[in-house]
């Protein structure tokens, strides 16, 4: 079940004229992304005909805001809870397949890299001196139990996605194995899921030297969606995914049959997401 985020549209363009692209292109399986304009009112009949998932930052607020569920500074996290859980009640609105959102960080991002080649957020190395990693871990866990209530209350499926990163692995939470281990030991499958980001796979395996196939079957029985894209090991390329390429094996496995599966891409033309759409479904 292949999905395509918004995301590969550039940056600051109307959600719906990536939508209307896609449709074009006879794709209505569509994830609603976060690298969108503010828009006023959105209009739930205006996703007709369309299979929707919505992920963490969408609908995109009017005032920016990076979302940090395990941020320090109080104001911040409130901020990202706040939004989160505005997320929730617009994916209800629109009967959203499953909403996604992000672990959050030790530090507050500085911003986003401007680099088209590289979409990672811009890291300040001097911010970890006086944060604790287990402060945030709790703070982590708080926000998700309180996102979990909320969810409930208003019958939405959530995952949180999996992180990974080589030049900002300090930075960020939910890369590791061991983080799963005590993460499946807190909450409940029935309660929240785990979405597979397989560019951030190929990053955190990296980073800490572990085996993707085991750290995927280790967690296969939480996965509940997955983002792919393609990246060469170093950044976060969010390019189109590849023939033949190390992640096939996870995508066919029988276990993911049945769950959406996300083409991740930024800043890609419309003609190559609509051929690797067609790849995807033709090779699966």
């Amino acid at each position: 079940m292949f999905y395509v985020s918004t995301t590969f549209i550039k940056d600051n363009k109307s959600v719906f004229e990536a939508i209307n692209m896609l449709k074009k292109k006879n794709i209505y399986n569509i994830e609603l992304g976060s690298n969108h304009i503010w828009e006023k009112k959105i209009k739930p009949f205006k996703f007709k005909n369309c299979n929707l998932c919505v992920h963490n930052y969408f609908p995109v607020p009017k005032k920016k805001l990076i979302i940090n569920i395990a941020s320090q500074n109080k104001s911040v996290r409130k901020l990202s809870i706040t939004q989160i859980k505005k997320s929730i009640k617009f994916s209800k609105r629109i009967s959203s397949k499953l909403y996604t959102f992000h672990p959050g960080f030790l530090t507050d991002p500085d911003g986003s890299n401007i680099s088209k080649k590289n979409y990672d957020f811009l890291w300040n190395k001097n911010k970890l001196r006086s944060k604790n990693y287990e402060k945030s871990w709790k703070l982590m866990i708080l926000s998700i139990k309180e996102i979990i209530k909320f969810a409930k209350k208003n019958d939405v499926k959530i995952a949180i996605e999996t992180e990974g990163s080589i030049n900002s692995k300090d930075h960020l939470l939910m890369q590791k194995p061991s983080e799963y281990k005590k993460f499946f030991k807190i909450f409940k499958k029935k309660d929240i899921g785990i979405n597979l980001n397989i560019g951030h796979l190929n990053l955190a395996s990296k980073a800490f030297k572990f085996n993707k196939f085991k750290f995927v079957k280790d967690v296969s029985g939480w996965v509940v969606a997955m983002e792919l894209s393609h990246n060469y090991g170093k950044n976060d390329d969010h390019l189109p995914i590849k023939k033949n390429s190390w992640y096939w094996k996870i995508i066919k496995n029988p276990k993911f049959k049945n769950i959406p599966k996300v083409l991740e891409f930024r800043n890609t033309n419309i003609n190559i997401v609509k051929n690797t759409f067609k790849l995807v479904n033709k090779q699966n």
